[in-house]
């Protein structure tokens, strides 16, 4: 059942809470959390932040998103595809400096939940809309590819230089021979293992186990004995407030990432919340989760975090595991507070090739071939926007491949609205019903009749068109055609420019000598003022519920 609407409902959640809840959110936030520490370390590496950086950023972020959100499952945190075009901000202006990331992702998170924020205060949740599904798919498969490559480097302990993907592995096939043995041969066996426990352990993702045995492997033997690095010592566990010294330069080119990646955090967000409201039987309010987003960040930014987003995985980890409501991402992050205070030294001596590989195979786990033809199969267009974004974010960049598959998505939209789909009607055999021809068909429609539908808003991109192929279908007919019929059942909406060029066009019908008749003429669009001022060139024509009415009235009149 829905819950009335308020400002803060986590602190509504905490006077209201009921102690019968508590057991499954508490294994829900268990769960999360042994999710969350080796996804934020592996996570925090792709931003470019060091390890502290995430762990602030799930801390903050959490803390924030409880006291906004509607969605009583979601978990907002360090996220894959997020740090991913985090970092693709981050790593320009800091050289791969951790200290200097915490700098910079702060700012770039505090810039994105300002965009967030208003966003949410002019209710722009609609625009979630724009980010459709080919440019998601799109997205994540280009974005395996650069994390993969991105982490040639430190699995096989070469210094790679480059930036650009195409260009690091350029770089990596002249470094190979300097590939490091023992850093190899661990990340190898790390990755086996994560194969091992994906195919053979179902109940928690395989980074979990695979963290734990890093984890271990690390406190009982010296990995740099073996000249493998390792993770070290976490700085200062203190909260750091983020400081005034970004350049006007640099601050404006956050400004720009800050915009692609509200543009990436919010549509996630907003689908994987309804997708846990709807399994659950509740609605979550976009602009309230625009607003929780938007604050979550900020807040990850006041503490030196990074920008974060809704977390698929332990999202749904948390749902299957009974999670009931926000308490479950409270009592994880109280959980990430203890291990802070008394596990992050355990982490010093675990060797960081770990992560890589982890990320490598997180990597891995965000193609979908399947997808891909999926969409191909289904609409060759929706398949070419998906893989122009792939692309694009491979070999251009990865704000500039959403920017240009979103491009796309817009201008096939305006295609659409320009030429939307419309027909000639015509009469099956021996009925009276009518049906759309196609511009092949050998039928000519109704004999001394044009009855025409169509199937979009009549405005400024398209009334030409209309004109046009009402003209078009008016020439092919080979019998003289005495009345005109428009079905209106799908024109919801006409506009100022198309009620200028329709008024010549329907005084030219009448002037040739065609009876004018309208059918379906919805309420909305016969009461609009627009409408309403054809009346003086339309008082003649005649107008019917139904065309198929209007062809029994017309059919067989020879004049006007």
């Amino acid at each position: 059942m829905d819950e009335p609407r308020t400002l803060f409902p986590g602190l509504r959640l905490l006077r209201r809470y009921e102690r019968k809840d508590l057991k499954a959110d508490f294994l829900g936030g268990l769960v999360i959390v042994l999710v969350l520490i080796p996804s934020t370390l592996a996570y925090s590496e792709l931003a470019g932040s060091g390890p502290i950086g995430g762990i602030y950023a799930a801390l903050a972020g959490t803390l924030a998103y409880f006291v906004f959100a509607s969605s009583r499952h979601m978990n907002v945190g360090p996220d894959g595809a997020v740090a991913l075009l985090a970092g693709t901000a981050i790593l320009p202006l800091t050289g791969g400096d951790p200290q200097a990331g915490l700098i910079v992702g702060a700012w770039l998170a505090l810039f994105t939940g300002i965009v967030l924020l208003t966003a949410a205060k002019l209710r722009l949740g609609v625009l979630a809309s724009f980010l459709s599904a080919p440019v998601l798919t799109g997205y994540l498969n280009g974005a395996a590819v650069v994390i993969v490559v991105s982490q040639f480097g430190k699995l096989f302990g070469i210094d790679l230089e480059a930036n650009g993907i195409v260009q690091r592995a350029i770089e990596f096939t002249v470094e190979a021979g300097d590939t490091h043995g023992p850093t190899l041969a661990v990340a190898s066996v790390v990755l086996v293992m994560l194969a091992a426990c994906k195919a053979f352990i179902r109940a928690v993702p395989p980074l979990v186990p695979v963290f734990l045995i890093a984890l271990l492997a690390g406190l009982f033997h010296d990995f740099r004995s073996m000249d493998v690095a390792v993770i070290g010592a976490i700085r200062d566990i203190t909260p750091q407030g983020v400081g005034f010294t970004l350049e006007f330069d640099d601050a404006a080119r956050l400004a720009v990432g800050a915009l692609g990646l509200a543009f990436l955090i919010f549509p996630e967000g907003l689908l994987l919340g309804r997708a846990m409201a709807e399994k659950h039987g509740y609605t979550v309010d976009g602009d309230r989760e625009l607003l929780a987003l938007g604050a979550s960040n900020v807040a990850s930014g006041l503490v030196t975090g990074f920008a974060i987003g809704g977390s698929q995985t332990r999202t749904l980890l948390n749902s299957a595991t009974g999670g009931r409501t926000q308490m479950a991402n409270l009592i994880s992050a109280g959980l990430l507070v203890l291990f802070l205070i008394f596990g992050a030294t355990l982490i010093e001596r675990m060797p960081s090739v770990a992560i890589a590989a982890i990320l490598t195979f997180t990597g891995f786990g965000l193609v979908d071939i399947a997808g891909m033809r999926e969409l191909f199969r289904r609409d060759r267009t929706t398949g070419w926007i998906a893989l122009s974004t792939m692309l694009s974010v491979v070999f251009i960049g990865v704000l500039a491949g959403i920017l240009i598959g979103t491009a796309l998505s817009i201008v096939i939209l305006l295609k659409q609205l320009a030429r939307p789909h419309d027909a000639l009607l015509g009469r099956k055999p021996g009925s009276d019903s009518l049906h759309d021809l196609g511009d092949d068909d050998e039928e000519d429609g109704i004999p001394g009749i044009l009855a025409y539908r169509f199937y979009g808003p009549l405005h400024f991109a398209n009334v030409g068109y209309f004109i046009d192929r009402v003209e078009m279908f008016l020439a092919r007919q080979k019998e003289p055609v005495h009345a005109v019929i428009l079905d209106m059942q799908a024109v919801p909406s006409i506009d100022f420019t198309a009620v200028e060029k329709m008024r010549p066009f329907y005084e030219r019908l009448r002037e040739r000598g065609f009876a004018l008749a309208f059918s379906d003429v919805h309420f909305p669009l016969r009461e609009s003022r627009l409408a309403r001022e054809l009346e003086d060139v339309t008082r003649d024509a005649q107008i019917f519920d139904d065309v198929s009415d209007a062809v029994r009235a017309l059919d067989g009149r020879d004049e006007v």
